[in-house]
């Protein structure tokens, strides 16, 4: 757990450094979610967070855009790592 709450750590360090509001859900041993509103920044999180997570024993990491019909649209990062 203590490893799950510094990994989370990290990964708002990484938004905020990004200027990005932290919208995380979900467990990273598991499945987690970033939300990012802002497309331009998607890239720069991305490498900023591939650095982190080549620190672990393995980790996949994806985006996808999604676009609700009734609320703004956003891009969504999934990722899942292996302590």
């Amino acid at each position: 757990m203590m490893i799950q709450m510094n990994i989370n750590a990290e990964i708002t360090r990484i938004l905020e450094n990004n200027h990005v509001n932290p919208i995380l859900s979900g467990d990273p041993r598991f499945l987690a979610t970033i939300r990012i509103y802002e497309e331009e920044k998607l890239e720069n999180v991305l490498d900023d967070l591939e650095s982190l997570f080549n620190n672990f024993k393995s980790y996949s990491l994806s985006h996808h855009s999604i676009k609700p019909c009734c609320a703004p649209s956003f891009e969504e990062i999934r990722y899942k790592i292996v302590f």
